[in-house]
């Protein structure tokens, strides 16, 4: 029989899983046969679970499609230029009215590991506050950071750095006692420490960032170099591919149909979702699913694939003569995303700028090849400050942001001062051969809600992602506040060794107010984020799509388990960590659900 930690495996790989997909067809398509489990599964999963398990997903192994560069730390910046965009959706945004019309390309993975595989591995939980908040909003207190603990620990298999191969003054600081060698993902410290880190670390402790221990136990504020998903012995990524599906594939009863396009969810006369209606090499037919589909589709493609197949608001439903399974107002709303805008400086360190240099670059893969170190065995952005905004720069909020962030818990940083890991924004005309840095000012707790909407009645037509950035005047209050305080953090004299010249990005000329806004309107981009387009919340709650244990109120049988489905977007560094341990959580629901 399939083993109770496969089914939590690979759940979990739906961290960010998406499909393709084909134009749907209301005609009825035959059972797709599989000669070693039959014509139905106990579990469908839709982007990817003793039982039988099928696994549906558009893409197929990245390293078939890129060889080993998902597996290079120092490679993640690769996947976010038109080189990488292979194993990509090539989603867009709409037009940004709040940001002068601007339009954004939305980087989501189309392969088995989702967004695991071309991410920055930053590894992190978020708040107890957070927990607090999202136990209380969903009404199960089985989401507060104490009953969750044990999930996060089935995420980490934790290794000590190689304090050896960083600087001397880029020592990590951790309590051995919030690790466990007990998960799956390996998770470490990088072997390369960025030299304008240091200097960060100097910077923020001068304006009065306390320096604290890794953001693994419950506790965002403060300073500290960022833990990732990376494996200590040889450098390389550690994501849901590598850590939850390649130990299992030889399972006999775990079926991948990968390369295969789910079209829609295939429900009975009762609402009950019974498959998955998918089409690949060059045939259509059904999936059949005994208990349960469970759809991980992503943020985007989690919400279109309810709408398309009955799920969603009943007006929009009708709009594209969809038959109305359930009129659910909020499928595709409540979209949360952080956003952020660059400070840059001509330094004089070594950055990513001297990777431009075809002899550095060679004996940098080299030495990672070989030993799985330096320069590439660090995705960069590797030092980071969360905080609250400090009073001296809360005067001019307004009466709604000072209403908006009160209602935050008293742990849930505002706002991160952080090191962007490409050295110097591509917008920006450097002069060859010397070293650019950049301090990222990032919102940590926006307030701007966003949407995802069907175009048309079949998956094949991208649905219009609206993220309304910075819509909401809380997130210009905290930007402008945020902006602010990373130019004291560069203007200290700590920071002033390091710093050639003026401000390159957005330079000296920027000052006022006005200036500054205009700036982050011209400048802002999200950070790729988006979450919370399936919300969790209490039958009572008229937005929310899924209760608490993911499962789709108004059907039967039907689950979301992935980063749309959370109430709100968790603060942190990063939130993939938070989808793994949803997935872990709800696989032990699963398990323990009768049929």
């Amino acid at each position: 029989m399939y083993s109770s930690n496969l089914i939590s495996s690979l759940l979990a790989i739906g961290i960010s899983f998406n499909y393709n997909i084909l134009s749907a067809s209301a005609a009825a398509v035959p059972a797709c046969p599989h000669p070693e489990l039959g014509q139905k599964f106990d579990y469908v999963i839709v982007g990817e679970s003793g039982t039988t398990v099928a696994v549906i997903e558009a893409g197929t192994f990245i390293e078939d499609v890129y060889g080993n560069k998902s597996q290079v730390p120092g490679f993640a910046s690769f996947f976010n230029t038109p080189a990488g965009f292979d194993a990509e959706w090539g989603f867009n945004t709409s037009s940004q009215t709040a940001l002068n019309g601007n339009t954004f390309p939305y980087y989501r993975a189309k392969a088995l590991g989702g967004c695991s595989t071309i991410n920055y591995m930053a590894y992190s939980q978020t708040s107890k506050g957070a927990h607090k908040r999202w136990a209380n909003m969903v009404g199960d207190n089985s989401y507060s950071y104490e009953n969750m603990l044990k999930y996060y620990q089935k995420t980490m298999h934790f290794t000590p750095p190689d304090n050896q191969s960083r600087f001397p003054n880029a020592t990590t600081q951790y309590n051995p006692a919030d690790t466990t060698t007990a998960g799956r993902l390996d998770v470490t410290y990088a072997s390369y420490a960025q030299a304008f880190s240091t200097w960060v670390a100097k910077g923020l402790t001068a304006v009065g960032f306390p320096k604290v221990d890794a953001f693994i136990n419950g506790n965002l504020m403060g300073q500290s170099w960022q833990l990732n998903t990376i494996t200590q012995s040889n450098g390389h990524r550690s994501d849901s591919e590598t850590a939850y599906l390649h130990p299992f594939l030889g399972r006999k009863n775990l079926k991948i149909f990968d390369k295969t396009f789910a079209q829609r969810i295939i429900f009975n006369k009762n609402q009950v979702a019974t498959g998955v209606q998918v089409s690949g090499a060059g045939s259509t037919c059904t999936i059949n699913a005994k208990k349960e589909v469970i759809i991980s589709a992503g943020v985007f493609q989690s919400p279109q694939l309810l709408q398309v197949s009955g799920v969603g608001p009943k007006a929009l439903l009708q709009k594209y003569n969809i038959p109305v399974i359930a009129d659910r107002p909020g499928v595709g709303q409540n979209m949360n995303d952080h956003i952020t805008v660059p400070l840059s400086y001509h330094v004089n360190v070594i950055t990513s700028s001297e990777r431009k240099k075809p002899a550095y670059e060679a004996a940098q893969v080299e030495l990672w090849n070989t030993k799985g170190k330096g320069f590439l065995s660090s995705a960069g952005g590797d030092y980071l400050g969360l905080e609250k905004i400090p009073q001296a720069l809360r005067s001019n909020f307004s009466a709604d942001t000072n209403k908006y962030l009160s209602s935050l818990p008293a742990d849930w940083p505002e706002i991160i001062i952080g090191v962007f890991p490409n050295g110097l924004d591509d917008r920006a005309q450097p002069v060859p051969g010397p070293n650019y840095a950049t301090l990222l000012a990032t919102l940590n707790s926006p307030a701007s809600r966003g949407s995802v909407t069907i175009t048309s009645p079949n998956m094949a037509d991208a649905p219009l992602i609206d993220p309304n950035l910075f819509s909401a005047q809380a997130d210009k209050d905290v930007m402008l506040a945020a902006f602010k305080r990373a130019r004291q953090v560069l203007g200290t004299r700590a920071m002033a060794p390091v710093l050639i010249g003026d401000e390159m990005i957005p330079g000296p000329k920027v000052q006022t107010d006005e200036q500054i806004l205009g700036y982050l309107r011209a400048s802002l981009n999200p950070l790729f984020h988006a979450f919370a387009t399936n919300k969790m919340g209490k039958a009572s709650d008229p937005l929310a799509v899924v209760d608490s244990h993911g499962k789709v109120i108004g059907v039967k049988n039907l689950r979301v388990i992935d980063c749309s489905s959370f109430p709100f977007l968790p603060p942190g560094p990063a939130p993939q960590i938070q989808v793994y341990t949803l997935a872990e959580k709800l696989a032990d629901d699963i398990k323990g659900t009768g049929y």
